[in-house]
């Protein structure tokens, strides 16, 4: 296919155009607004849907921005998982928007995803039941001034002087 070329493929009320803009690279477009495709008469030969694309493209750049700053996106080879990721970012930014125009309340995306999160938790923890939950347990002061290292697996050099009631351990309380 010649650069600044195009070709047009007609199937029912759909118009696919293929569209070569740069050597190594093709710009496919599937319009249904589209009858009849006009080509520019100018050095690049631009289709009539490229420019209607190019003009009203906005909202995607916002929308391909915004997922960026929050995304659920990680590395994976395999192609189902990134559009999965992909349609997890789109969900979010739609279900804050909608969020900002039915409540009337100025909330930044950050703290929506947050909200959002922990609200989809609570639902998985009530699920999950009352057994696989934390019981906080209390903790009280050895009565002397001597410190020792917290006794939990996940703390690092912590200093105290508090003990564990039921298991008789040094907890920093962190």
């Amino acid at each position: 296919m010649a650069l600044f070329s195009t070709k047009l493929y007609r199937s029912n009320n759909c118009m696919l155009t293929i569209y070569k803009a740069k050597p190594r690279k093709k710009v496919l477009i599937l319009s249904s607004m589209h009858n009849s495709v006009q080509v520019e008469e100018n050095d690049t030969r631009t289709p009539e849907t490229i420019q209607l694309y190019n003009s009203t493209k906005f909202g995607v750049d916002v929308t391909e921005q915004m997922a960026r700053n929050y995304s659920v996106k990680s590395k994976s080879r395999r192609w189902p998982l990134q559009v999965f990721f992909n349609i997890l970012d789109l969900v979010g930014i739609n279900a804050w928007v909608l969020y900002k125009e039915t409540t009337g309340e100025e909330i930044t995306r950050q703290e929506f995803l947050f909200q959002l999160a922990e609200e989809l938790a609570i639902a998985y923890q009530q699920k999950l039941g009352k057994e696989n939950q934390p019981i906080p347990i209390a903790s009280t002061n050895t009565g002397s001034r001597e410190r020792k290292t917290c006794q939990i697996r996940y703390c690092t050099d912590n200093k105290t002087n508090k003990v564990c009631l039921k298991c008789k351990k040094y907890v920093c309380g962190k």
